[in-house]
């Protein structure tokens, strides 16, 4: 069997007997102007190759894509789900052979059989297995499986071969109604735990391929809360006898797979040309989505030499600092292989430093980190304020020149596990604890201001007698 990835969700599936496209979405920007599939891929629409079954999985428009299903040959069998809406659509464009599948209902195409899987999620959608003597592909697209919908495929198919699978927990609605944007621990444990009861022989991350563009492309800083780099990493650890067989299928990617046996190529399809893959502009950052912190320097430091400052302390005195301590305040960072990114944004750039705590010999290395956990993003004079203890945490984090947020667990095959919210401390504020600083800027301005001796008081002093009798303070007369 032969899966080539046109891009998002949509794939071209070669059995032994038929060949079918699902989902096509051929044309960019779609969702009406405010997505487009990411990586940017072109899609060579002359080159398409001919096919002879439509498969849609339901009727969001990142999967039925109108302007795609007008400029396809209308001849072919169509599958969809029972939804009036899809067929009285396909049948305006012209379409004759339309098939409505329930949950469970079975095709069989020689010796391919085609099964549809039932979804939670009641948009109406399915999943759809393939399975032909080659082997078994289970393509879950959107779809929510149960543990009922999983036991049922596997009486059928014992072994699942190829796995494409959901993985994301979408947060972009959350903001929008006031909802909570901490990393969904509990969706994305039910994700990881259903391909462990699944055992697929491989997988692939599914759909998901996308980006908001345009005057939606904020909300790319809290649609992905995982990136694909730490998913990939997350179901070998869930699943560790699926060994190098995680594949994050681009478009343009080809896998061909015969009796468990695999090849991925990486951009050979004849009709898709991957173009860019910016990563970073989906990592997850829901304390930036109102704006990127900006560093307006209001005590007008130096910029070079606040250069120089922070480089000295992120390439020296920090990881001096996390080694010197890293059995003692740093003991929970360790276990927790915690991997922190130090953001710091200057007037007129920004950079990225990570440090993981999961290596014996812990040094900065430049530029983002995809399997980030703990994340600090400051300005550069609020850090340098920090280095020279002249500004306190509290004005800092008061004024919105800080932000942090974390996403730590540890994948297991028994489920996600994490650590109390307060037992990860944000390593800089370890390295200038609060009360020392604070202890130290008040100190500073106390002997600042003690030199304006009696003589510049605004009121004449009037000296007064308290005692003390028993628990009671008691001002006496003159």
């Amino acid at each position: 069997m032969e899966i080539q990835m046109i891009g998002h969700a949509s794939i071209f599936v070669e059995t032994q007997d038929c060949k079918i496209l699902m989902d096509p979405v051929l044309w960019s920007p779609y969702c009406q102007g405010i997505e487009d599939v990411f990586p940017k891929r072109e899609v060579i629409h002359e080159l398409l190759p001919e096919f002879d079954l439509l498969i849609i999985s339901h009727w969001h428009s990142d999967h039925f894509d109108i302007r795609s299903l007008a400029n396809l040959p209308k001849t072919v069998d169509v599958l969809i789900p029972q939804d009036k809406k899809l067929k009285t659509y396909l049948t305006e464009l012209g379409y004759s052979h339309i098939y409505t599948l329930g949950d469970f209902s079975e095709v069989k195409i020689g010796s391919t059989n085609i099964l549809t899987t039932r979804s939670e999620n009641r948009v109406p959608e399915y999943g759809i297995v393939f399975a032909d003597p080659s082997g078994v592909f289970w393509n879950q697209v959107d779809s929510h499986a149960s543990l009922d919908t999983i036991r049922f495929v596997k009486s059928r198919y014992p072994q699942v071969d190829f796995l494409l699978a959901p993985w994301e927990t979408m947060l972009e609605t959350k903001y929008q109604y006031n909802k909570s944007l901490s990393f969904p621990y509990s969706a994305y444990n039910k994700r990881l735990g259903n391909i462990g009861v699944i055992q697929p022989k491989a997988i692939s991350p599914g759909s998901c391929g996308f980006q908001k563009i345009n005057g939606s492309s904020w909300l790319n800083q809290i649609l992905f809360p995982v990136t694909r780099e730490q998913f990939c990493k997350d179901v070998k650890m869930v699943c560790p006898e699926i060994g190098e067989n995680v594949f994050p299928l681009d478009p343009g990617d080809i896998l061909i797979f015969k009796n468990s046996e695999f090849s991925y190529t990486k951009e050979m399809c004849k009709f898709v040309k991957k173009l860019e893959d910016e990563r970073e502009i989906l990592d997850f950052s829901p304390v930036n989505i109102e704006g990127k912190l900006i560093d307006d320097n209001p005590d007008n430091y130096n910029l070079s030499d606040m250069r120089e400052a922070i480089e000295q302390e992120v390439y020296f005195n920090l990881p001096n600092f996390i080694l010197e301590n890293k059995n003692s305040l740093f003991l929970e960072h360790c276990r927790w292989n915690v991997i922190y990114q130090l953001e710091i944004v200057f007037p007129d750039s920004s950079r990225k430093w990570s440090f993981d705590f999961s290596e014996q010999n812990i040094r900065p290395q430049s530029g983002r980190n995809p399997f980030a956990n703990l994340f600090t993003i400051i300005t550069a004079s609020s850090f340098y304020s920090l280095l020279k203890q002249v500004k306190a945490w509290e004005y800092i984090s008061l004024s919105g020149y800080h932000r942090g947020f974390k996403k730590i667990y540890i994948p297991t095959p028994h489920g996600i596990i994490q650590p109390a919210d307060e037992e990860i401390i944000d390593p800089i504020q370890l390295r200038f604890p609060l009360q020392e600083i604070f202890e130290s800027i008040q100190h500073r301005e106390v002997e600042k201001w003690k030199q304006l001796n009696g003589s510049t008081s605004i009121l004449n002093e009037k000296k007064t007698f308290m005692m003390k009798i028993g628990n009671t303070l008691v001002r006496l007369g003159k």
